[in-house]
């Protein structure tokens, strides 16, 4: 199983936002950023610690269960608050991200906070046991705390729970806070990084020069280096690694840096030492075992000798030569995202004509005894093997063989061959073995296990399954007749009913 692309930090966040992601990219890839303000110059009384969430977001309630573990440690030095994220409608309605229900769970949220402070957050910890039913815990959870139902309920059902989620909703709004959960000390913003209680308390004893008691017992966080290797040819968004540093420093606080340069010999030889494929890279010491956050990056880690290899999506290889108008397909043959993928170039070739050296290539292993392992069993590599054929003895025609078998690919594969009579002698003989362990050799060589994965001039690396997605990085790097078309955007669902979007791995 392929690793995927990072990102570690997620956080709810209405369509249409953008979300920073460690993939560059890369990813991955829902992304979090969690907002602690910070205030030095306040000495005498508490600091306001305001928490923006919504109340069915299970990021929200996360950092909500956070908070009440570090609270107690700091009840002299802080007021802890919660505040939601909700959308003020012109008509004086009010939406949420996860709908009604979620207004209604706010609503009685600050009810219970408004008439009983003490007890909102043993009333919060008892509905988050199951925020995906908060209605069906309103009274259960005001009985367990000691909350009277009857005040709160009179309070959600009139107008005096709607004005206190307006309120609240208005100062998220004030802030631009669309992002659940949000952090805020006193209204300056630092990036804490990742949602562990060590952080969220060195945190709070940056926020303010008071040194509460528990900051004398947070121990520092572990120091790491983390290596940068680049191509400095490549000069693209594609190997561009500003946001992907800017998400480390906020994720690692003792991160330092090396930077290397492919173009160089001691590039090249850290390249090789760590058989690297694509660029960029980014490898960790060993001692981020040690950090704060080490367990939020932890599954995007591949050991490489003595580092750590943090998969980021990385698209560019350096070591190959360039064949400007070359388009490569790596698939499997029965993986309905790939067989989409080779659906949409009936359009894409339309479009490009000659001016496209398109490629078509099978994601397979070859055993020691000539057979051959696919995801999808033996009827794959059979097809991969008729289709391997068709190319081989109709170069320029090959395709509408693909394209038929596309169409039902659980039905009798000869009739789909009536234009094309050599494919039974080649697939039935070794020419057809012989194809195919020569067209696996590429996809293994280059590390490619995600079907569909694209290639553009025998160089940089894509993914997606629609017309114009394959065009617009195609024309990325070439200067190619039909460029200037627009073609059909994001592709329908494979047959099956498998979204559109994803790969076979």
């Amino acid at each position: 199983m392929a690793k995927s692309s990072l990102d570690i930090r997620p956080k709810d966040k209405p369509e249409g936002k953008k979300i920073l992601i460690f993939a560059v990219l890369f990813v991955v890839l829902i992304g979090a950023s969690w907002l602690v303000s910070r205030n030095k110059g306040a000495s005498a009384g508490k600091i306001d610690f305001d928490l923006y969430v919504m109340s069915q977001c299970p990021y929200g309630t996360e950092a909500e269960a956070l908070v009440l573990e570090v609270m107690d440690s700091f009840e002299d030095d802080v007021n802890f608050n919660v505040e939601y994220i909700a959308t003020v409608n012109p008509d004086g309605t009010i939406s949420s991200l996860h709908g009604a229900p979620e207004v209604e769970g706010n609503i009685y949220q600050l009810c219970v906070k408004n008439s009983h402070p003490d007890k909102f957050w043993d009333y919060i910890e008892c509905q988050n046991k199951n925020m995906s039913d908060l209605s069906g815990s309103f009274e259960s959870c005001a009985n367990e705390v000691g909350v009277d139902y009857s005040t709160i309920k009179s309070c959600a059902d009139g107008d005096e729970g709607k004005d206190l989620l307006t309120a609240s909703a208005t100062k998220a709004t004030e802030l631009q806070v669309s992002g659940s959960p949000t952090f805020y000390i006193d209204g300056e913003k630092l990036n804490l990084g990742a949602r562990s209680e060590v952080a969220l308390k060195r945190a709070i004893c940056d926020a303010t020069d008071r040194e509460p008691k528990a900051c004398g017992d947070i121990p520092e966080d572990k120091e790491f280096t983390a290596y940068i290797l680049r191509d400095s040819r490549c000069t693209t968004d594609m190997c561009g690694t500003e946001q992907l540093e800017e998400q480390l420093n906020g994720t690692f606080s003792k991160i330092s840096y090396k930077e290397l340069d492919y173009n160089t010999d001691e590039g090249r030889e850290f390249y090789d030492e760590y058989g690297l494929t694509l660029l960029p890279a980014v490898l960790f010491t060993k001692d981020v075992e040690g950090t704060d956050n080490y367990a939020q990056i932890q599954r995007y880690l591949v050991e490489s000798n003595d580092l750590y290899s943090l998969a980021i999506g990385a698209s560019y290889n350096p070591s190959r030569e360039e064949e400007s108008g070359r388009l490569d397909l790596f698939v499997m043959s029965l993986c309905p995202y790939g067989t989409k993928a080779m659906d949409v170039m009936e359009e894409v070739l339309a479009n490009f004509g000659d001016s496209m050296d398109f490629n078509l290539n099978f994601i397979a292993n070859e055993n020691e005894d000539g057979t051959f392992d696919a995801l999808h069993g033996q009827p794959e590599v059979d097809e991969n093997i008729r289709e391997l054929c068709a190319a081989e003895y109709y170069p320029n025609s090959y395709m509408d063989y693909v394209w038929c078998r596309n169409d039902n690919l659980n039905d009798d594969w000869t009739k789909c061959a009536g234009n094309f009579s050599a494919i039974r002698g080649c697939f039935q003989g070794s020419t057809g073995k012989n194809l195919h362990s020569k067209n696996i050799e590429l996809a293994n060589e280059l590390g490619i296990g995600a079907s569909p994965t694209w290639m553009v001039n025998n160089k940089y690396s894509f993914r997606g399954i629609d017309a114009e997605t394959v065009r617009a990085n195609f024309c990325k790097f070439n200067d190619a007749p039909g460029c200037e078309n627009t073609l059909t955007g994001q592709a329908a669902a494979p047959s099956g009913g498998a979204p559109a979007g994803g790969s076979c791995n």
